[in-house]
């Protein structure tokens, strides 16, 4: 299935071969100057070869599936594709599949009539109408029940919707885009998301990386920040920007951005209220990550008091990295009798890897 290969195999593919030759050495182009797109703000190599990508995606009438971790910007970003499009001047709505009740879903897509179900006293327009000339962004897509996939599929492929209790087709006039923390390609083989509506919304696709290999961008964000919430961005202490860069911030720009939120509003108070929370912060540790027991990490996320969708976030971050060390000691570092072990493919385990900041070993 998988082959490292270093040039001049014969590859036989039935009657076919192939021969795998190494070429020349190419040496990659240049990172854009640019150090932001629309009101997403990065100077680090991996954000300005991304740039491009957003420049020519916002004049594109396709969908769009903005992937990355949770706190990364991907709403950000997202809004930032409409308002640098021709439908800049359109609305730009929002629908969160974690805020919502799953029963609940349907209606707040398509809109449902007076009196379609118990509780329903007036008409309600859906996001769908609401978005109309403009952008509809659908935010945590892969958490999305299964069966509302196929209605959803058939709005964005007919641009066309009927209200829940109601008979008649409206039009509608939208572009989506949408965002998910989730690995859809591993979603779809495990039959949790529909192939056929992964690759009607896949036309493109932006991975936002997550902040720790963001390179220098921390200092930028946190200057940005500091000067958006009040304060004097050359007045922030060299070693607070110092403690901040040395964090692996699990939760992204999110996190930086209430850091420094904290920070302006209670300067070195808030760092000794997480301290006796026992809540990891920039200001109170550099450890990447966790080291208590089990049950103390999942107590200091709990003291943090962060949104479900976050406090899972990082325990899964926890028990992932802990679970990698181990089936990597057990087979002495080997990835392929490690991937074997745990029941995932040696690309799936070194992707795990690459995401967690883990060394080669």
């Amino acid at each position: 299935v998988e082959a490292f290969l270093t040039g001049g195999e014969l590859l036989r593919v039935g009657a076919t071969g192939l021969r795998v030759e190494r070429g020349p050495a190419t040496q990659a182009p240049a990172a854009p100057r640019a150090t932001a797109f629309g009101t997403v703000i990065g100077s680090s190599e991996a954000m300005r070869r991304l740039y491009p990508l957003c420049a020519r995606l916002a004049h594109a009438d396709v969908p769009v599936v903005v992937e990355g971790v949770n706190g990364g910007g991907k709403e950000q970003l997202s809004e930032s594709l409409h308002q640098q499009g021709p439908r800049g001047g359109g609305p730009f709505v929002v629908l969160d599949c974690n805020a919502i009740a799953p029963n609940l879903i349907e209606s707040e897509l398509f809109g449902h009539e007076r009196g379609a179900f118990t509780g329903s006293v007036q008409q309600h327009r859906g996001v769908f109408e609401r978005a109309h000339g403009g952008t509809l962004f659908i935010d945590e897509i892969g958490d999305m029940p299964l069966p509302l996939q196929a209605k959803l599929l058939r709005a964005i492929e007919r641009l066309e919707i009927t209200r829940v209790g109601g008979t008649a087709t409206l039009r509608v006039d939208v572009r989506v885009l949408a965002a998910t923390r989730r690995d859809l390609d591993r979603e779809v083989q495990l039959g949790r998301f529909r192939d056929d509506l992964f690759h009607r919304l896949a036309v493109a696709r932006i991975e936002l990386p997550p902040l720790r290999e963001r390179s220098g961008d921390v200092e930028v964000l946190a200057r940005h920040f500091w000067a958006q919430l009040g304060g004097n961005p050359q007045e922030v202490p060299g070693e607070l920007l110092s403690s901040w860069r040395d964090y692996s911030w699990p939760g992204n720009v999110r996190e930086l951005r209430n850091a420094v939120a904290r920070r302006l509003a209670l300067g070195d108070l808030g760092d000794a209220l997480l301290q006796e929370q026992g809540a990891a912060s920039p200001e109170t540790t550099t450890v990447a990550r966790p080291t208590a027991s089990r049950g103390d990490s999942i107590a200091a996320v709990l003291a943090l008091d962060l949104p479900l969708a976050d406090a899972r976030q990082r325990i899964v971050a926890e028990l992932e990295q802990r679970y990698l060390d181990r089936v990597l000691d057990a087979h002495g570092g080997n990835v392929t009798r490690a991937a074997a072990a745990a029941g995932v493919t040696r690309r799936q385990l070194q992707r795990l890897k690459a995401r967690l900041g883990e060394p080669e070993r």
